[in-house]
């Protein structure tokens, strides 16, 4: 058994804080959580001195990419599988130091995302919570094919995604739009048909799989959204109209800006993808400061920009979203996402225990999250040490 003892409680529910507070662990789950005047410290737990610093519960990244890094991401694919691993396992490492306890791994080659996944589970490697999607379902030569499972037609993507779930899937993942890091994919054109995508979602839903659709706009978005996906996935080109009918569908956006600025001033990126981007930074921002107060479901992922959530929360911060809610769109929201909230997202009794201390005030400052001091995920003390990022930051 342990006890947290606190100066600040954040739990992620988007409830105001709770200040000089307590949080008992045991056997890997919160029993108890709340003002120290009401949750005595056991005698008998190992106490963990956190004052002067606050707790959170463990950030979830909704987006993310173990085996690729941003830059040239169609000659990595050309590199052994065995070194994708040894990438997967570094990364791991690196994300759970960094505070993020929990993942959605968005696509991998062939099975790799469901192995490091149980390699996590079972402690072989340090790293998060992963649900792996698998191969990427995409269209003949459509976007991230060298990585996917090309599929055609409604009865081939309804085999596309029992495939996947034979191997062991905990997700679904298609293209709606062209992408970024593919050659030749043109970023606004839709990849399947409405039929297409209605067989996707209809099949995935029915296997008790949720559907994450990359899509930066264009038609195949807002197909994909009338589909029943869960997700979109990046958003780069959003329009009002598409952020009205998310709304409307109840769709969650997945925002990834880091990586765009990153493909704009990284000397690692092939030039290709940094004419993709263009100018599109700024009217990207603008469309998510139009989606404050709109009740669009926002939660935030790092794409390949790995291990660096806070800068996803502090351009929320910019365009106008309360810390409050940004923490809860890293926690408690993403966790209602990927469909584990009966699990973790929050601070709450019954939960996995996966907390953070940061050693400021993130209400005061979302940069605070840059340093985070401590991380448990199930009670356990993760890795907790610098792994350089080959100079990828935003």
């Amino acid at each position: 058994m342990k006890a947290i003892v606190c100066d600040q409680l954040i739990d992620g529910t988007g409830g105001e804080p709770v200040r000089d507070a307590v949080i008992v662990l045991d056997d890997g789950v919160i029993s108890a959580v709340g003002p120290r005047a009401t949750v005595p410290v056991p005698r008998d737990a190992e106490l963990l001195d956190w004052s002067g610093s606050t707790a959170l519960p463990g950030l979830i990244d909704c987006h993310e990419h173990l085996g690729i890094d941003l830059g040239d991401e169609e000659g990595q694919l050309e590199q052994p599988l065995e070194y994708a691993v040894a990438r997967c396992v570094r990364t791991a490492r690196l994300i759970v130091s960094s505070g993020i306890t929990t993942i959605r791994d968005c696509g991998e080659r062939g099975t790799l995302g469901m192995a490091i996944r149980d390699a996590i589970a079972d402690g072989v490697v340090p790293g998060p919570r992963v649900l792996a999607a698998g191969r990427n379902i995409c269209r003949t030569g459509g976007h991230g094919w060298k990585m996917g499972r090309e599929a055609d037609g409604a009865d081939g993507l309804r085999a596309a995604v029992r495939a996947n779930c034979r191997e062991g899937a905990d997700f679904i993942k298609i293209m709606a739009s062209g992408g970024i890091s593919t050659a030749g994919s043109t970023v606004m054109a839709p990849e399947f048909t409405d039929a297409e995508f209605e067989a996707v979602v209809d099949e995935a839903h029915r296997r008790g799989r949720r559907v994450a659709a990359h899509g930066h706009g264009g038609p195949g978005v807002a197909s994909a959204v009338r589909a029943g996906v869960d997700s979109i996935e990046h958003g780069l080109f959003l329009t009002a109209d598409d952020v009205a009918l998310m709304v409307e569908h109840g769709t969650y956006l997945v925002v990834t800006a880091g990586s765009f600025y990153v493909i704009k001033a990284s000397p690692h990126v092939p030039q290709f993808q940094k004419d993709k981007v263009g100018n599109a930074i700024e009217g990207h921002r603008a469309m998510l400061a139009g989606t404050v107060g709109s009740g669009l479901k926002v939660v935030v992922g790092t794409d390949e920009n790995h291990g660096n959530l806070w800068f996803e929360m502090q351009l929320l911060r910019e365009v106008g979203y309360e810390p409050l809610d940004i923490i809860s769109a890293a926690t408690g929201r993403g966790a209602q996402l990927l469909g584990n909230a009966e699990r973790v997202g929050t601070l709450e009794v019954g939960k996995a225990a996966d907390v953070i201390e940061v050693p400021s005030d993130p209400l005061d400052d979302l940069l605070a999250l840059k340093s985070v001091a401590s991380v448990l995920k199930g009670g356990v003390a993760q890795p907790h040490d610098e792994f350089p990022t080959s100079g990828r930051t935003p």
